[in-house]
């Protein structure tokens, strides 16, 4: 109801704000609602959330709105009687930390409980490019904080560029944070597949571990782009990476089984693709199919691995490469595959497995095509 107040409110405004009375009336009216709001309980945040793991986080991510019915917009819901203090604002976004790939400037700027998400905007296209990936990785940092921490999100678009601030800097996305109430059958974490009418279909790999050993907030806190362990990777570790970075899970978005691992702009489901070279072969992941939820490869043709790993000098793999393409040339693109390549970190640091991350300059780009991957922008080797 205040949300729907403020709308009404502004329609008014906007015909009538010359008149002294009307635009009297209209800014009395925005300070006592913002007095309502002001007068809310602190939210209480679990003491559970240092333990969540990084597959229960990304497997309860989700985001919020006010509507109170999880299954017409958005799954979360905001609880309109609490709020989250300066504190654990400031607490949250002082967690939110990325390995970096350059030195250009990326921040968070907060007014309450808003965040913008600030690059640098005067830079060589590569270079943006890359710091649009990294936008989205400390996006996704953000996202999986909340989710960790049973806090509620919601994303405030700029554009599907973003919005340039002056010749400098770019604002990004901005994110709405506030108190949330329990998403999963009155908790605020979920283990389970996708369910309901659209349940999990099994696929060809390994079904996922939603949940693991390794909690969340301790992963984030030292992540870096490469781990030079011991470990490989086995086939039950690479389908861990690709539920990671794009995997189904039990929430809704308008009304569909469409929950995933990664936000999505307005539910689109293919404005980027995650690719698998493994052995002598190119596959593509595949997370729905006959309309439900899955976990599968499909292969698309045979490479010359050999030749592949002759022109990739740069990359030491093991097992394979996942790549993470771009099927369109905005910003938002390159913010999922961010979402994408942060998740993929954090569950290979969690299996402790080597891994090496990579965006990719136009030469290394020029050879990943030769797989058949059309517009490549990061790889993980394994």
């Amino acid at each position: 109801m205040v949300i729907s107040g403020l709308m009404f409110l502004g329609v008014l405004a906007s015909f009538y704000l010359n008149k002294p009375l009307i635009r009297y009336l209209f800014y009395r009216a925005k300070l006592l609602f913002k007095s309502i709001l002001d007068e809310r309980e602190i939210f209480n945040l679990s003491n559970e959330r240092h333990l969540v793991s990084v597959e229960k986080a990304l497997n309860s991510r989700c985001t919020s709105d006010d509507d109170n019915e999880q299954k017409i917009f958005h799954w979360g819901i905001f609880d309109r009687t609490r709020k989250l203090s300066d504190y654990q604002l400031s607490e949250l976004v002082d967690k939110a930390r990325i390995p970096r790939f350059t030195k250009h400037s990326l921040e968070i700027r907060r007014e309450r409980n808003i965040l913008t998400f600030i690059t640098d905007y005067d830079l060589p296209d590569e270079q943006r490019q890359w710091l649009m990936v990294e936008s989205g990785m400390l996006q996704q940092a953000v996202c999986l904080l909340c989710a960790a921490s049973n806090i509620g999100m919601v994303f405030e678009n700029l554009g599907l560029d973003g919005s340039r601030l002056n010749s400098y800097k770019l604002a990004v996305i901005s994110m709405k944070l506030d108190a949330m109430k329990p998403s999963y059958d009155g908790e605020y974490w979920s283990t389970n597949p996708p369910r309901g009418e659209q349940p999990w279909m099994k696929g060809n790999m390994k079904d996922p571990q939603r949940d693991g050993n390794i909690p969340l907030m301790s992963a984030i806190n030292d992540l870096k782009i490469s781990n030079a362990s011991e470990k490989i990777a086995s086939e039950e570790d690479l389908s861990q990476l690709l539920w990671a970075a794009r995997g189904r899970t039990p929430h809704f978005y308008n009304s569909r089984a469409w929950g995933l691992t990664i936000p999505t702009w307005g539910g689109e489901q293919n404005i980027s693709g995650i690719y698998l070279v493994s052995r002598d072969s190119l596959s593509k992941y595949i997370n729905w199919h006959q309309d439900r939820p899955t976990h599968k490869l499909s292969e698309l043709h045979k490479i010359d691995k050999k030749l592949f790993q002759k022109s990739l000098g740069d990359f030491s793999e093991n097992y394979g490469f996942i790549i993470f393409e771009k099927n369109e040339n905005f910003g938002r693109a390159l913010w999922e595959i961010g979402y994408q390549l942060l998740n993929v970190l954090l569950q290979a640091k969690a299996l402790g497995i080597f891994y090496q991350a990579f965006l990719l300059d136009e030469t290394q780009k020029s050879n990943v095509r030769m797989t058949g991957v059309n517009d490549p922008v990061a790889i993980l080797a394994v």
